[in-house]
C-alpha cells in the first residue's frame, strides 16, 4: 500500500520520500527513497525526513514486538527454547510533538471492532484521518488483493470502500489528504 500510495503522490507531483523497509518490490520514482532494517531505524529516518514534510502517511505494519536477543549463529534442534519478545515503540505517538501544521495519517489493522478500535487510534495518535483494515480468514490487505477499508477523518465521518485494489485506494485517500491540505 506504501507503494502504492508513494507512486500516486508522485504523479500528482508531491515531493515523496519513501521510507520502506526489506520488501520484494521495486521502489517506485520518488524524489527520496531511504531504505530501513528496524523500527528503530524507521523512528530515525522519520524524526530526521518529518522535519520538511507536509504530510506523514504511515502505512507501514510495524511489528508491536521484536526479539529480544538476535543470535548470528543457528540456533540446533534441543531442549525447549523460551522466546523473550520486547515491545517497539509506538512510532506515531513518539512522532506527536513533530505533529505542528502537518497531516497525519495512519493505517488500523484489525480482528475485531474494525471501526471502534481504528477511531480509539485515531484520537489516542491524534491523527486527521485513518484507514482501518481488517484481518480476517478471508480477507488479508497484504500482497495484491483488492480491499475493503473504512476511511475515518477526525469528525466521524466514514467513507467505505469495498473489494478495490490498492492503486484506487491510493487515489481516494490522496484526494481526502489534498481536500483537508487546502481546508487548513
Amino acid at each position: 500500500m506504501g507503494y502504492k500510495l508513494a507512486e500516486a503522490a508522485s504523479r500528482r507531483r508531491h515531493a515523496v520520500t519513501l521510507i520502506s523497509g526489506p520488501v520484494k518490490l521495486s521502489p517506485p520514482k520518488v524524489r527520496k527513497f531511504i531504505s530501513i532494517q528496524t523500527a528503530d531505524d524507521l523512528l530515525k529516518a522519520l524524526r530526521r525526513e518529518l522535519k520538511n514534510a507536509d504530510c506523514l502517511i504511515m502505512c507501514a505494519a510495524v511489528g508491536d514486538f521484536r526479539a529480544g536477543r538476535v543470535l548470528k549463529r543457528k540456533i540446533k534442534r534441543g531442549k525447549k527454547l523460551t522466546l523473550e519478545l520486547f515491545p517497539n515503540k509506538d512510532l506515531l505517538r513518539e512522532l506527536s510533538g513533530l505533529k505542528e501544521g502537518k497531516l497525519f495519517v495512519g493505517f488500523s489493522l484489525e480482528t475485531e471492532a474494525l471501526v471502534k478500535n481504528s477511531i480509539k487510534k485515531l484520537k489516542k495518535k491524534n491523527l486527521d484521518l485513518i484507514v482501518a483494515n481488517r484481518l480476517t480468514k478471508n480477507h488479508n490487505p497484504f500482497g495484491y488483493n483488492k480491499l475493503g477499508v473504512v476511511i475515518i477523518d477526525k469528525t466521524g465521518h466514514r467513507l467505505y470502500i469495498n473489494n478495490k485494489s490498492k492503486a484506487y485506494i491510493a487515489q481516494v485517500l490522496l484526494d481526502k489528504i489534498d481536500k483537508l491540505w487546502y481546508l487548513k
